[in-house]
């Protein structure tokens, strides 16, 4: 076989979670990145940064992936 014929025969690339749990993983995820957020803005100035910085990466890691799904659920796929 040649490469343009692997190529051709290949399989196309599926998503790893069905289209129709997007809207669901949106909520989750939205939800707790919001919580996640909302911890982070009520933490004492006495906390130290390695619990600050990890509460906003949660935060933003959360708030990130729902935006992502809540596009892709939206039909706009990036």
């Amino acid at each position: 076989m040649t490469t343009y014929d692997d190529w051709m025969t290949a399989t196309p690339i599926s998503a790893p979670i069905p289209t129709s749990v997007y809207p669901l993983v949106t909520l989750v995820t939205v939800a707790t990145g919001l919580f996640a957020a909302g911890r982070f803005a009520i933490l004492d100035s006495k906390t130290s940064l390695v619990q600050q910085i990890k509460a906003a990466l949660i935060a933003s890691v959360l708030l990130g992936f729902g935006s992502i799904f809540a596009s892709n659920a939206a039909g706009l796929y990036l």
